[in-house]
């Protein structure tokens, strides 16, 4: 919002701008606090983010929906993990596929567990 309340339609554009040069963007309607009025926040798929005030929620949705992005309201569904700490810069990167076939497919079947470690251990039991 603008002095006096009044929102100006331009604080719009930087989101706008936001949207087309990132990939998987959400958008997150925050709502009003005791310091900040209503806003909308765009989350792109690397964790990169960015927040401007909005008129109402209506204005939000309608916004939203000339971009095709998703709308959440953050109150109902909180803010997401990507975006957590990253004052705006890119995310860690994410695992390759590899990397997590190798993470999910854990020890085969068979294979020498925890617990059978301690058969070898001379001070076990």
């Amino acid at each position: 919002m603008s002095a006096f309340g009044r929102f100006k339609k331009g604080q719009l554009k930087k989101l706008e701008e936001f949207a087309a040069k990132h990939d998987g963007v959400e958008a997150y309607l925050e709502p009003r606090t005791a310091t900040y009025d209503e806003s909308l926040l765009l989350v792109a798929r690397g964790g990169e983010w960015a927040r401007s005030a909005v008129a109402d929620r209506g204005q939000a949705a309608t916004f939203c929906k000339k971009l095709g992005i998703p709308f959440y309201d953050a109150a109902i569904v909180g803010y997401p993990e990507r975006m957590r700490g990253s004052k705006g810069k890119p995310a860690p990167e994410a695992p390759t596929a590899a990397e997590l076939d190798a993470w999910f497919s854990g020890p085969e079947q068979g294979a020498e567990g925890p617990s059978d470690s301690k058969k070898d251990d001379p001070d076990g039991p």
